[in-house]
């Protein structure tokens, strides 16, 4: 079965819930840092998400001109 990719506002939400996990205290040091790693690989992907969409809008412009 296929994994539905997640949108970029879902991404910054779950990304958001991560960093209220972890700001709480209230996890274990291995909770810890498997939230921190899932967090990290959704920052990169976020700002990938970005990347792109400037060299769109790059691209865009460009060609309007």
């Amino acid at each position: 079965m296929e994994k539905k990719e997640l949108t970029f506002e879902e991404k910054m939400n779950k990304l958001e819930d991560i960093v209220r996990k972890i700001d709480s205290g209230d996890l274990n040091l291995d909770d810890n840092l498997k939230y921190y790693l899932e967090g990290t690989k959704l920052i990169n992907e976020l700002e990938q998400t970005i990347k792109d969409a400037k060299e769109k809008i790059e691209n865009i412009q460009k060609n309007n001109d």
